[in-house]
């Protein structure tokens, strides 16, 4: 079947926080010491922000009338520091594909749409944050050409 990969709008918050919800499932049991399990994972006032402001944007993978895939966009600049070089970069906050409809090319279809997003927007790269446990996700990104640039690293202070 085919997938159309396209802009959302207010109409898929529902469709879209399906599938928020379940990668945010898979963190929450992985990491519950930073992601609590609740019902609605993304609120709608900043699905609504996303649509609305032009340096951001929510794509959506439908299948027939079905959201089987999602990325969140956002361009950033680098600080204006003198020790970094100014560059401007999009950055996915969140990306997914619902898991019924893992391995069919379709988070490929999105990554793509990412990249040819962010390239309308000016951005020089492509950037995410991905959590360790994640190895999929982790491999995916890789087959793709992304490599890791930095390490976040946390040390719990609770007793």
């Amino acid at each position: 079947m085919r997938i159309l990969i396209e802009r959302a709008d207010i109409s898929d918050f529902d469709g879209v926080n399906i599938l928020v919800k379940e990668r945010h499932e898979e963190h929450s049991l992985a990491l519950p010491h930073i992601f609590r399990q609740i019902d609605q994972v993304m609120p709608l006032e900043y699905f609504r922000s996303l649509l609305t402001n032009p340096s951001s944007d929510i794509l959506v993978a439908r299948q027939a009338d079905e959201i089987v895939g999602f990325a969140v966009l956002e361009v950033k600049a680098a600080p204006l520091f003198e020790s970094l070089i100014p560059r401007k970069y999009t950055y996915i906050n969140d990306f997914g594909v619902a898991s019924k409809h893992n391995r069919k090319g379709i988070g490929k279809k999105i990554f793509h749409a990412c990249m040819d997003w962010a390239k309308s927007h000016g951005s020089t790269s492509l950037e995410l944050n991905v959590w360790e446990f994640n190895n999929r996700a982790i491999s995916f990104y890789e087959s793709l050409g992304m490599e890791t640039a930095s390490r976040k690293m946390t040390l719990s202070l609770d007793e």
